[in-house]
């Protein structure tokens, strides 16, 4: 009996998890890295900026990649929860980005928007989707 067949559908499913733990957590330290290293910690040199950048990009496509093998892990309710919470979530980023990109030459918002604002929202309406469906179905 080789490897796969001997592990369990729940133990699969906990290392699925933990790899798109680590993947992302990579993904959002050199986020963090790159949005305030530069002034912090290296003084706006162009080729250590680059450099986290492209370790960014890395990190970025491992958890694109992990999170599609995770998806593709779950079962078919779940994965329909998750799919139902990416849709809202797109369609509340997408509405309220625009809205959003918009206030500044409307004169309603005096600073340029911040693009890591409509990541909050994504990330809120993803999370927030999520449980409402899972709540759903218990």
């Amino acid at each position: 009996m080789n490897d796969t067949t001997s592990t369990t559908l729940a133990q699969r499913y906990k290392a699925s998890k933990k790899s798109l733990f680590i993947w992302t957590l990579g993904w959002l330290l050199s986020l963090a890295l790159l949005a305030f290293g530069p002034k912090l910690i290296w003084d706006f040199n162009v080729i250590v900026s680059l450099s986290i950048i492209v370790v960014n990009l890395f990190f970025g496509y491992r958890m694109i990649i992990t999170n599609k093998k995770y998806l593709d892990g779950l079962d078919e309710l779940q994965r329909q929860l998750h799919l139902n919470a990416m849709a809202i979530s797109l369609g509340v980023s997408v509405v309220f980005g625009a809205i959003y990109g918009l206030l500044e030459p409307a004169r309603l918002l005096e600073s340029t928007p911040s693009p890591s604002n409509i990541l909050f929202v994504m990330g809120i309406s993803y999370f927030v989707s999520l449980v409402l469906n899972f709540r759903k179905y218990q």
